[in-house]
């Protein structure tokens, strides 16, 4: 026997679809006006640069030119030109999204293996040049023959003493080197980590690059460990606010430890990601409807 819904039944399916759809779209509708109520509530001194409708969160670039930004309404991974707006495509390589940190706007440093070339999983460092989409293999000073005892050798510094640039990460522990040439230069691609002269953090290598008499730029945005000077080095971010370097007179007396996502290239304000809550959160069980905040840019006064 074939089963033929009445006009009842199909009538009543219908009132139920229905109001499931109306109730979804009234959910969306209400997240999104919040999300926009979020873009509009801002506080002082601050512009959106990234609505919270689009749930943003951003990392920033040494320098300032750019900013890589991740959109997850829809879902959406870009360059931002901070100089024009542009939206630009991010490379196509398979480790930049998950290994990649930013040296510059133009090198990114795809993070290796901890585990040397004689382990099967040993995977190399690499700059990746965004112009070209070319790697370049980073010659790992760590897994270069020791003193006895297992002492790095000081001879080795001469690698980083060569270099034209040096980029220093705090909390990966961790310097580059590069020489003018080092797309041509094996030995002119090096990195090197702290743990070799058992440092356990960026700050002995910091002192290290001092005794060598090397100028360095500071490539972690944590803030955990390191503070970070504004492109031509005349303001300094440090978790508990801005700073003029020269006076170390506050400009900006605020938290930006959970915040802080970079400078922008001509010193006139940071940006900063505005956190986000949920709608609802009910005692002893999950939290729902979470409301982003905007990607915002706090100038400068």
């Amino acid at each position: 026997m074939t089963y033929s819904p009445s006009r009842k039944s199909l009538f009543f399916i219908g009132i139920v679809l229905a109001l499931i759809l109306l109730c979804s779209n009234l959910q969306t509708l209400l997240v999104w006006s919040l999300c926009w109520q979020r873009n509009l509530d801002l506080p002082p001194n601050t512009e959106v640069v990234v609505s919270a409708c689009r749930s943003p969160v951003a990392y920033g670039v040494p320098g300032g030119e750019v900013l890589l930004v991740h959109e997850y309404r829809p879902e959406n991974v870009y360059l931002l030109d901070l100089r024009t707006g542009e939206k630009k495509a991010i490379p196509d390589d398979p480790l930049f999204l998950e290994r990649g940190i930013f040296l510059n706007s133009e090198l990114v440093w795809l993070e290796g293996s901890l585990v040397g070339p004689d382990n099967p999983t040993y995977r190399p460092h690499y700059i990746l040049d965004l112009t070209t989409g070319q790697r370049y293999e980073l010659l790992d000073l760590d897994w270069l023959p020791r003193l006895e005892g297992g002492k790095f050798d000081p001879k080795n510094y001469a690698y980083i003493r060569s270099a034209e640039q040096v980029f220093l990460h705090h909390s990966e522990n961790t310097l580059i080197a590069l020489s003018a040439d080092f797309r041509d230069n094996l030995n002119g691609r090096v990195i090197f980590s702290g743990y070799s002269i058992a440092s356990e953090d960026g700050n002995l290598l910091e002192l290290l690059l001092k005794d060598l008499g090397k100028d360095y730029e500071i490539v972690d945005f944590s803030l955990r460990y390191a503070e970070v000077p504004s492109p031509t080095g005349r303001y300094i971010v440090r978790a508990d606010g801005i700073y003029l370097s020269e006076t170390n007179a506050p400009i900006v007396t605020r938290g930006m430890a959970s915040s802080f996502n970079g400078w922008y290239y001509d010193e006139s304000g940071v940006i900063l990601r505005r956190g986000g809550y949920y709608l609802i959160t009910l005692p002893g069980a999950a939290s729902y409807f979470y409301i982003p905040g905007p990607l915002l840019k706090l100038r400068l006064p």
